[in-house]
């Protein structure tokens, strides 16, 4: 490992993440405690009958109707591939194992189907599971928080027999049977007929059954252009370049990691990839060969090379990542439309999601070779000095939350510090000043800060499938009279109404080349500013509570509870800039607290793509029905839902977190 001094600039300085590790080893991290004992249903606890709308379904013995149809079991097989790949593999993942998209972002997981399978439980478990959802299960197995959604209302008995042909064939079938000795075109052409085409299509186009789930849209084969490549901007990749994409996969996307194919498979696929756009028979037609990046070892770090990259990203890069990286940059704004697929520049400040991946050399090569079919530019050899890029790679490791003496240039991928853990339980610790609203308060120093995940609210309509918060950071403090919480999430961009009642600090646009510059006189550049105005839709956040006792004693359902279990939501919205104590019983029945019971304050900045945002009240009040209560050493649950306003997330079309357990020290 390459251990690289640094003299404290402030530059690394991200103490949230080093605080959260170390709470993690005091907390745990991930235990359940008995308030959320998740008791996961068992073959045995299947049923003897359901209700399925008008029809009971006797479940015991049951077998799939379309098993036995063999003359038309591919096709069986292939519908329902269709509709997994609707409304299953954003949770349930491309490989059937709880890890799609959102499979880290609720708790408890997806389920993973090969585990299931092996445990001995039958199609008719799994009709039951799919029809009746999380909530449809026994009072026996309660409290089951699961974002598993009842699929009666949308699926037909039909579909979801289908489903499960599909599901057991790819668990039984996880690569393509039979791979042969060499590869070839026509065996690529048949793992990708059988393992690809739900998401990239027959002809390769990417406009597979998955597309309008997915951001980015999956790959157009046809255009052969790729992204990630060792070769130059628009060029076409190496052989080596293909078979890393498939090994690797993509990061913070649906395209999965196909490592566990027989090599003889991957290389046949990469044969194939080839056929389907003309710019490769062309390539070898004319007999050229591929110009090849090499990245070299790093040169020597010093404190000079991380000025200069900073130099280098302020003037160049922040016009579209923003100052501190978070994808907020001016250009962001003309060249972002999630709905036709441009997407934002990366968040530098998350790792963990990057494509290609977040080694110096993974960095490295972006920025020589630039990333095609994007905005992101190559840095040609002619203008950048490989010590250049080198600069620039110290500096973006800078923005990643790494907070040490040291400066570890080879951190791992997989590594603690590039993939934040979950914490189940977070701790609200006790101060003795009083609490204000100051957002640099000394108080804030104890508080561990907890990293949540949010997933897209998959499970009703109106759905988001491409949530844009998909993580809050979270602290909370108290002093025994009051309770404060403090939340961190990146958002590229603000509502502009927040100009006239937050402080709002934007990303500048860089400096333009003298080319670029506008003319003395021209009209745009010496266009007024306006008012702010507000979106049509504003940003906002919402933590979540139990409101009350249920009158079972269970718990509410992480998503707004519902009529027997209602919450106690303290909703920030951007257009008021005010936090608004609500209740819920369900998406369907809202309502705000009288006047008189809104005891919430907060406040909010804006500052480089990262709203933050106070919100605290007394630790009791006289409405024990409708309020939250807070009691020293005791526990509460606690869920977020977020919405961005920009790309129009309003109503049940927003980000949500499923419980967490909340003791207050």
């Amino acid at each position: 490992m390459r251990i690289i001094e640094t003299v404290n600039t402030g530059l690394l300085i991200r103490k949230s993440l080093k605080i959260f590790l170390i709470a993690g080893l005091i907390c745990g991290v991930s235990p359940i405690s008995s308030l959320l004992a998740f008791n996961s249903p068992k073959a045995s606890d299947l049923p003897d009958a359901i209700q399925v709308k008008d029809q009971k379904v006797q479940l015991k013995n049951l077998a799939n109707p379309f098993r036995q149809d063999s003359e038309n079991l591919k096709k069986h097989i292939k519908d329902g591939g269709e509709n997994y790949f609707k409304h299953c593999f954003l949770c349930h993942g491309d490989l059937m194992d709880g890890r799609g998209l959102f499979g880290k972002r609720f708790s408890p997981p997806p389920v993973d189907f090969h585990k299931a399978i092996a445990q001995g439980k039958s199609e008719a478990y799994f009709f039951w599971r799919i029809m009746k959802g999380g909530k449809g299960l026994p009072q026996k197995l309660h409290p089951w928080e699961s974002a598993m959604p009842a699929w009666e209302e949308t699926l037909s008995a039909d579909d979801a027999w289908k489903v499960i042909l599909f599901i057991f064939e790819n668990v039984k079938h996880p690569a393509v049977p039979d791979p042969p000795a060499e590869p070839s075109v026509e065996r690529g052409k048949l793992v990708y007929m059988e393992k690809c085409v739900y998401c990239h299509a027959e002809d390769g186009s990417g406009k597979g059954i998955s597309a309008f789930y997915s951001s980015p849209r999956p790959r157009n084969f046809i255009k052969g252009q790729y992204k990630f490549r060792t070769t130059p901007f628009g060029k076409i990749p190496t052989d080596d370049d293909l078979y890393q994409m498939l090994v690797r996969g993509m990061p913070g996307t649906t395209m999965p990691s196909w490592k566990h194919f027989p090599e003889v498979d991957l290389k046949s696929l990469v044969l194939y990839l080839k056929t389907l756009s003309k710019k490769f028979a062309k390539f070898q037609k004319r007999k050229k060969t591929h110009k090849i990046t090499r990245v070299e070892s790093p040169p020597p770090f010093d404190q000079q090379s991380l000025e200069r990259g900073k130099k280098f990203f302020n003037a160049t890069c922040s016009g579209c990542h923003g100052l501190e990286g978070r994808s907020d940059g001016e250009s962001t704004k003309r060249n972002v439309d999630i709905e036709s697929d441009a997407i934002r520049p990366r968040n530098l400040t998350k790792p963990w999601m990057f494509r290609r991946g977040s080694t110096p050399k993974d960095l490295f090569l972006t920025i020589r070779t630039g990333l095609s079919t994007t905005a992101m530019p190559r840095h040609s050899e002619r203008i950048y000095k490989d010590r250049d890029i080198w600069d620039i790679v110290y500096y973006l490791r800078t923005l990643f939350g790494v907070e040490e003496t040291i400066f570890e240039i080879d951190i791992p991928p997989d590594s603690e510090l590039l993939n934040p853990s979950v914490a189940r339980n977070i701790r609200s610790v006790k101060v003795e000043e009083p609490i204000t609203l100051n957002l640099e308060a000394r108080a804030w120093e104890a508080a561990p800060s907890y990293f949540i995940p949010l997933g897209g609210q998959i499970l009703e309509a109106e759905k988001n499938f491409y949530p844009t918060v998909d993580n809050v950071w979270l602290q909370a403090i108290h002093n025994g009279d009051e309770i404060a919480f403090k939340l961190r999430w990146d958002d590229p961009t603000f509502d502009p109404i927040l100009k006239t009642t937050a402080e709002v600090q934007e990303s500048p646009p860089p400096p333009l080349p003298p080319e670029l510059q506008p003319e003395p006189g021209d009209a745009e550049a010496e266009k007024p500013a306006e008012d702010p105005k507000p979106q049509k839709f504003p940003d906002a956040i919402a933590i979540q509570f139990p409101a009350g006792k249920s009158k079972d004693g269970s718990l509410p359902y992480f998503l707004n509870g519902d009529k027997d279990h209602p919450v106690n939501l303290w909703q920030w919205t951007s257009g008021s800039n005010k936090t608004i104590e609500r209740y819920a019983q369900g998406l369907e029945q809202q309502g705000e607290h009288r006047p008189g019971s809104q005891l919430v304050h907060s406040k909010v900045v804006f500052k480089y793509g990262q709203y933050q945002l106070i919100m605290k009240r007394t630790l009791n009040t006289s409405d024990k029905s409708n309020d939250v209560q807070f009691e020293a050493g005791a526990t509460v649950l606690i869920a977020i839902n977020a919405w961005d306003g920009n790309v129009k997330e309003t109503g049940t079309k927003k980000s949500i977190s499923t419980w967490y357990k909340m003791t207050l020290k």
